[in-house]
């Protein structure tokens, strides 16, 4: 009997942990507009509400994408973002970000 109950209880919490797993999982589809708020409070330090180049290689996510890509990753990235080119990332442009530029670079190759 008691292990009958050890094992109810056991696959209860891995039913449990498994549960709580795929519900972190969901959680990376973030709504763009959380996101691109998120971006300019950890990156913009004048706090003028947008981001410009330094300021973002200098964050956390802009010295990740750096490590992982290369130097020249915030500057491409910048390229992409960037529409209106005045060199700062406002709360619109970060909001229009497709994934990590990938669609885009398909679309070269497609061409």
């Amino acid at each position: 009997m008691k292990s009958k109950l050890l094992i109810i209880a056991i696959t209860s919490l891995t039913g449990f942990a498994l549960a709580a797993d795929s519900e972190k999982k969901g959680k990376k589809s973030v709504d763009p507009a959380k996101r691109a708020e998120m971006i300019i409070k950890k990156s913009d330090t004048d706090g003028n509400g947008t981001v410009n180049k330094s300021e973002f290689a200098a964050s956390k996510m802009g010295k990740t994408m750096t490590e992982k890509r290369g130097a020249e990753a915030v500057d491409k990235f910048f390229a992409r973002v960037d529409k209106n080119k005045d060199g700062e990332l406002d709360k619109t442009e970060l909001s229009s970000m497709k994934g990590k530029g990938k669609k885009g670079d398909k679309k070269k190759s497609d061409s």
